[in-house]
């Protein structure tokens, strides 16, 4: 069983955005609005970090938009903020 793994970014050092204000991440899930904000909704090549985890999953498995910009939601990745 061979297994090939490919990893490639998803945008260049030139799109990437700097977070200016880092108490945005510090607020609470849109959704719930009791969980931290660790699902980042991917759509193309831009993705919001405005959800938890499960309710980012429950937003792609409910063929529902972003909240922030209404695009398809193409993945939900758990993301770690340390």
């Amino acid at each position: 069983d061979c297994r090939r793994t490919v990893s490639a970014p998803i945008c260049t050092e030139k799109e990437v955005q700097p977070l200016e204000n880092s108490k945005e991440l510090m607020k609470p899930c849109v959704v719930c609005l009791k969980r931290p904000r660790n699902g980042n909704i991917i759509h193309g090549r831009t993705a919001h970090l405005v959800a938890c985890f499960t309710c980012a999953k429950r937003l792609k498995k409910g063929r529902s938009v972003c909240p922030v910009c209404k695009k398809q939601i193409q993945m939900v990745v758990k993301t770690f903020i340390t």
